[in-house]
């Protein structure tokens, strides 16, 4: 496997846990260096090259694979978000191969079939090229009981940056919700009959899980990354119940606001959770409900975050600014909602369209992106500036260099929104990335020297 970002992904060490239980090998590449990745590939002679790909990494992937395939005939695999809603990915000349949907299963079948010299190009979730032939074949029906997923093995990033990571815990896959910017509803549509899309581990497995990112990485709060927790409350208070008999380790989570009921946050503040990341994603109701397809209201979010403040649950905010037919005051509401909720850890980005989405056809119905609008348009930082048309870009990158500050030191509004009125500069820049970096490092309690680390192994891909 050949990894350009240097971060844990859950994905990758599954596939890892997947391989090791067939009495494989899975060696990780973590580089975007060629010549590292060329030397590497001689030194292993690998059977097989993967690839887990997402839709911003596309581009910088397919052209390493392009420059291996100059130097090696070892069979190219793109597996990931990407080839599972993009499966005409499969035209690049350097790809052999794509797993759609869950590659768990998909490649233990392909591993032991090379194994045995045995053909490959009928196992289900893969895409198989084969003398200008490509073979489509159909996606397996999803695993359930999620139990039955070897064991996740994170030991293929030993030795890497990515051991300065906090421990991540990966327990629920699926989301039951449509937002107009996300790809989760074209995802549950491709899965249609195949099982129950939105699934979790038992308790007793997911302690398995907690156990093994506990074992690897450097103790800091664990962080549950999966989008629904709060969808099932019996459960998620077990899991935090046997949570705690294990490690008195403080936890982070993701939460949707529409799932923080008096329940949840009893649960929570039950078992020490420090922080919880809401999207709140816009302060305007109006976009929020038109173009966004997210239905709450400024006053539920109020009550939401008094709920938290009152049990001394911290909370992180996901917000968004530069959305088609956003006007600047409508940015300004989002900053003003989180002044309201008294947000602890603000954070914010500028709009980045994806293909094939909702938001893209509206955006293309307003005039703000053109027809042929594609990947190769998709900026590589969701942190500089907007790739709409018909936008105010600087007021829009200004705006989000003083989201944080303005936030956090709401007395500050007034000069601060003046401020965005200024052509955007290298000091703005550097206020932001030291507002963004101290927040973010807060909000998840991560030691400094091994977050130091981290930042520093991933300094190209800000955002």
């Amino acid at each position: 496997m050949i990894q350009v970002q240097s971060a844990p992904y859950a994905g990758t060490a599954y596939l890892n846990g997947a391989a090791v239980s067939r009495g494989h090998e899975l060696v990780l590449c973590l580089s975007n260096n060629i010549n590292g990745i060329v030397e590497t590939i001689g030194k292993e002679k690998p059977d097989i090259i993967g690839f887990s790909c997402m839709s911003s990494f596309l581009r910088e992937i397919v052209s390493i694979s392009t420059r291996i395939k100059k130097k090696f005939d070892i069979p190219i695999i793109l597996g990931g978000p990407h080839p599972t809603l993009f499966p005409e990915v499969i035209n690049e000349p350097s790809i052999d191969m794509i797993c759609r949907g869950e590659g768990e299963f998909a490649l233990i079948e392909l591993l032991e079939a090379l194994e045995k010299g045995k053909p490959y190009f009928y196992i289900k979730n893969l895409w198989v090229k084969l003398k200008n032939k490509i073979y489509k074949n159909q996606l397996r029906p999803l695993v359930d009981p999620l139990d039955e997923v070897p064991l996740i093995n994170w030991g293929c990033y030993r030795g890497t940056a990515v051991k300065n990571s906090s421990p991540i815990v990966f327990l629920i896959r699926g989301c039951p919700y449509s937002c107009s910017y996300c790809f989760n509803k074209s995802t549950r549509e491709l899965y249609r009959g195949l099982g129950n899309y939105v699934r979790h581990f038992t308790v007793k497995r997911s302690i398995q899980e907690i156990e093994s990112a506990l074992e690897f990485f450097p103790p800091s709060p664990v962080l549950f990354t999966s989008d629904t927790f709060g969808v099932d409350l019996e459960w998620m208070d077990e899991l935090f119940a046997e949570y705690s008999k294990i490690t008195q380790l403080p936890f982070v989570l993701l939460l949707r606001p529409d799932l923080v009921t008096d329940r949840c946050i009893e649960v929570l503040s039950k078992y020490k959770c420090y922080s919880i990341a809401l999207g709140i994603e816009s302060g305007s109701e109006r976009v929020r409900r038109e173009i966004l397809n997210r239905n709450y209201s400024n006053r539920y979010l109020v009550d939401i975050a008094n709920l938290l403040h009152n049990n001394n649950i911290k909370f992180r905010s996901y917000n968004m600014i530069g959305l088609p037919t956003e006007t600047e005051d409508e940015m300004w509401e989002t900053i003003d909602i989180n002044i309201k909720m008294k947000t602890d850890f603000p954070r914010a980005a500028i709009f980045t369209p994806m293909p094939n989405t909702r938001i893209v056809e509206i955006a293309k119905e307003h005039g703000y992106l053109n027809d042929d609008f594609s990947f190769d348009d998709i900026p590589a930082s969701i942190l500089t500036k907007s790739i709409l048309k018909n936008v105010n870009h600087e007021r829009i990158e200004n705006t989000l260099h003083f989201f944080q500050t303005t936030t956090v030191f709401p007395r500050l509004r007034g000069i601060l929104r003046k401020l965005t009125h200024i052509k955007p500069n290298l000091l703005f820049r550097l206020w932001f990335y030291l507002m963004y970096v101290y927040l973010h490092r807060m909000s998840e309690q991560r030691p400094l020297i091994t977050y130091i680390k981290y930042l520093f192994a991933n300094r190209q891909y800000k955002g």
